[in-house]
């Protein structure tokens, strides 16, 4: 007994943690405890599995000589039956891997099955961020940022399938940090573009840290599963939305996108050059950043992601689930975010947006019968700016000593390259008539002055 009650205040946080998202699958299941704190578009207060239900449906139509975009079948039929669904838009491949499963169960009991699933996977993946550092000092708060981050909850109580990137993207990185083999490097990279190529804007900072074997390798596999299903023109849905969501240049708004570029574009009058200057040299500045050889590789990873999030046209708030398992790493990994600062900031991104304070104060907020709450362009704005602000401090605190560290150098090679080019003043001799000067040579040469 001794030993348990000190085990718990050895790990007291990740006990904490795991309470707290046990109770996030309490309240998906049965309660809905927490489902005040999103709007009811975010929560999907209309239809539940709007989300869900496009993977098994793609699936069911596939083996049903159907398409795996998950369109009814000629005989009206489809696996979702009267549920909404949207359009699927997964990878094939993931689209028959996770849908068949599903499929023997029937749609109210999918639901279930895959939220059990995703339990499962999590904590799996967590278990093994507890064993491989379990030496950290900082590992008890970054599996409580893994577990309490309050945007799982959203992502749990709509059966989303970001989770499984969440946990790829957790273990990817875990390779990525111990140096695991090339091949298990490049396995998980292609595993975490099966559900959302995320990883794809991470290609030049793998390429810049020395790991082009993991970077090209992952690419390759991907392009390999994707090619078998061009053959029959099975892919070209999922292709195509990826060409267009790689090259949107609209920016989507009010009220789902929680996006900093949303915000400057929707609140201000920049024209879109402007807009675009932000955006690219945003990139560019992390990736200069990251030619340092004292730039942590995870936090570079770390950076890409909020970029992603800050920048992305189609960004909704349970993307937010990604920073968790990229800040756990770096919790354990660099000692810039382990400063008391840091920590306060990452508390802070594990919070929800300010969506729960403007309901209960009735401050730019309206109620649907049918849609649920939902926020005008007052709410929203304050509810994107509680977002961005705490991530954005964490990325100025972490980013500070690397900031200041290139613009010294910057300025040490001003200055040297100045003292280069800079011309030997001349010596005049008004006895001689002549001007001298000494040249680079060494020889004095002489004009008439």
């Amino acid at each position: 007994m001794k030993d348990f009650f000190k085990s718990i205040k050895t790990y007291k946080l990740i006990y904490l943690g795991l309470i707290i998202h046990m109770l996030y699958y309490i309240s998906a299941f049965h309660t809905g405890w927490f489902n005040g704190l999103f709007t009811g578009s975010a929560i999907h207060y209309c239809c539940k599995g709007l989300d869900f239900y496009q993977v098994p449906d793609g699936a069911y139509a596939y083996w049903h000589n159907g398409k795996l975009t998950g369109e009814k079948l000629p005989d009206g039929t489809r696996f979702s039956q009267d549920h909404p669904a949207n359009k699927n838009v997964y990878h094939p491949l993931f689209t028959l891997i996770v849908g068949t499963i599903l499929l023997p169960f029937s749609p109210e009991h999918a639901f279930t099955a895959w939220l059990m699933l995703k339990l499962a996977l999590t904590i799996s993946a967590v278990c093994y961020f507890i064993w491989i550092f379990q030496d950290s000092k900082y590992i008890s708060f970054a599996v409580f940022v893994l577990l309490a981050f309050a945007t799982n909850y959203l992502e749990i109580a709509i059966a989303q399938f970001h989770s499984v990137l969440n946990a790829f993207l957790l273990l990817f990185l875990i390779d990525l940090v111990k140096r695991k083999s090339v091949v298990s490097n490049s396995i998980l990279s292609c595993l975490t573009m099966l559900v959302k190529p995320i990883v794809l804007l991470w290609t030049p900072l793998l390429i810049i840290k020395k790991r082009s074997g993991i970077a090209l390798g992952g690419l390759l596999l991907f392009a390999l599963y994707t090619g078998i299903f061009t053959f029959d023109g099975a892919a070209n849905y999922y292709i195509d939305n990826l060409r267009e969501q790689l090259l949107a240049s609209s920016v989507f708004g009010p009220d789902q996108i929680i996006t900093l570029g949303a915000l400057i574009r929707f609140d201000t009058n920049l024209q879109d050059v402007v807009y675009q200057f932000i955006r690219y040299g945003t990139l560019a500045g992390i990736l200069v950043l990251s030619l340092r050889k004292r730039f942590h590789i995870v936090k570079g990873c770390f950076l890409l992601t909020v970029y992603y999030l800050f920048f992305y046209s189609l960004v909704f708030e349970y993307h937010y689930t990604s920073l968790a398992p990229v800040i756990a790493i770096c919790l354990v990994c660099c000692p810039e975010f382990q400063t008391l600062r840091s920590r306060i900031c990452v508390l802070l991104t594990c919070l929800p947006s300010a969506f729960v304070f403007l309901n209960i104060l009735n401050i730019g907020t309206k109620h649907d019968s049918f849609y649920g709450t939902s926020v005008d362009l007052l709410g929203w704005r304050i509810m994107v700016i509680s977002k961005v602000l705490p991530v954005l401090f964490l990325c100025i605190f972490v980013l500070s000593d690397d900031v200041i560290a290139l613009w010294k150098r910057i300025c040490k090679y001003i200055q040297q390259w100045r003292r280069h080019v800079q011309p030997v003043p001349s010596h005049a001799d008004p006895a001689s008539g002549f001007s001298t000067h000494q040249e680079h040579t060494g020889v004095e040469s002489c004009t008439p002055s």
